[in-house]
């Protein structure tokens, strides 16, 4: 698999892994807390949607931000025309997001790395799971390590890194690096 390939079959398996968590969301859940502080269902899915929207603009990719579906359909219908449009833009130059200029392969990495952890904030919050191997764990924490300073963290709302044992799985790792706690089994 090429280093391109890798990129965009991690978004991918990220875009089903939150497919699962979210397909079956209610009115009664769109309140629920999540790990995110001051963020029900709704406020994170609206996050979620903003943040792939601006991604793809950010590689010149022209989106239409869905609005009045369920949750699951507004995250499919924008990210999967987006992944398709990326596929053709292809993985070369740089892509300027939130004031960074980063290669197009770690722009894209981002999008990994919101669809997982959010995924997981939902799955929490929703007390479902989140169904990602250690091995795409494992690559889409790699792409933080490599996309998230402290100055980036705090533009995206991370908070510093939590500390995990030695036999963290890559998904507890993932999370922790994120600012979460990784053992959280029920939102503040």
């Amino acid at each position: 698999m090429t280093a391109a390939s890798a990129e965009f079959a991690s978004a991918e398996k990220a875009l089903v892994a939150v497919h699962h968590v979210v397909e079956t969301i209610g009115d009664d859940d769109l309140h629920r807390p999540t790990p995110c502080h001051d963020w029900d269902v709704q406020a994170l899915a609206d996050h979620l949607i903003d943040t792939i929207a601006r991604l793809g603009a950010a590689a010149d990719i022209q989106t239409t931000v869905p609005d009045g579906d369920s949750i699951d359909q507004r995250i499919q219908e924008l990210t999967q025309p987006t992944l398709g449009e990326w596929r053709r833009r292809g993985l070369a130059g740089e892509i300027v997001f939130s004031g960074r200029s980063l290669p197009a392969h770690l722009a894209l990495g981002i999008l990994s790395l919101e669809l997982v952890v959010h995924g997981w904030d939902f799955a929490v919050a929703l007390h479902r799971p989140l169904d990602v191997s250690d091995t795409h764990a494992a690559h889409v924490l790699g792409q933080a390590r490599q996309t998230l300073n402290a100055q980036s963290r705090a533009a995206a709302g991370f908070d510093p890194p939590v500390p995990v044992p030695a036999d963290a799985t890559p998904l507890e790792a993932l999370i922790a690096f994120t600012g979460r706690d990784p053992l959280q089994l029920d939102p503040q």
